[in-house]
């Protein structure tokens, strides 16, 4: 018999749930399941799942999209949707890839071409952007000096120990 593993990275890293409603813009990476109702605008470097009972009206662009819920917008994936039923989506569709299950309404223009179509810039807060301005820091190393070493002590390896025992006396 086969045995299909998930993958580690299948974790939900994040949840809308059913009795939830939620407006606004919505970016993220990962893998998000919204089940509750959801509008506005989505940005996903991930996998976006619609649940069967969610109702998500939102422009959407996402690597991945499984949708069992309404749908109604335009939806861009990189990568490939699926429509499982009892899915309902309203809108235009861009993909490379495309799945439709029986039993599934889609009312709209699908284009699928081999290109990757643009994907939105994801927000990140200032404190995780790098700073374009600074410079790179410059390493430390970690070699120990022997106790009194001074910069002006000669690093050659002429001095005897009863030389360089001298100069810290100074």
């Amino acid at each position: 018999m086969l045995r299909f593993r998930k993958a580690k990275n299948d974790a939900v890293t994040g949840f809308l749930g059913a009795q939830t409603e939620f407006t606004g813009k919505l970016s993220f990476e990962g893998i998000v399941h919204l089940d509750g109702h959801f509008q506005g605008e989505i940005i996903s470097r991930g996998t976006l799942v619609v649940g069967p009972d969610s109702i998500v009206e939102a422009e959407i662009h996402s690597n991945s999209l499984k949708i069992s819920g309404e749908v109604r917008g335009d939806i861009t994936a990189t990568e490939k949707i699926e429509l499982y039923p009892p899915a309902k989506v309203y809108g235009n569709i861009r993909t490379p890839s495309l799945i439709i299950e029986e039993g599934v309404i889609f009312e709209g223009i699908c284009s699928m071409s081999s290109f990757q179509p643009e994907m939105p810039e994801l927000e990140r807060k200032e404190s995780e952007m790098p700073m374009e301005e600074e410079e790179p820091e410059e390493g430390i190393s970690a070699q120990a000096w022997p106790l009194g070493y001074d910069q002006n002590d000669s690093l050659s390896g002429e001095d005897t120990e009863n030389e360089t025992l001298h100069k810290h006396d100074r």
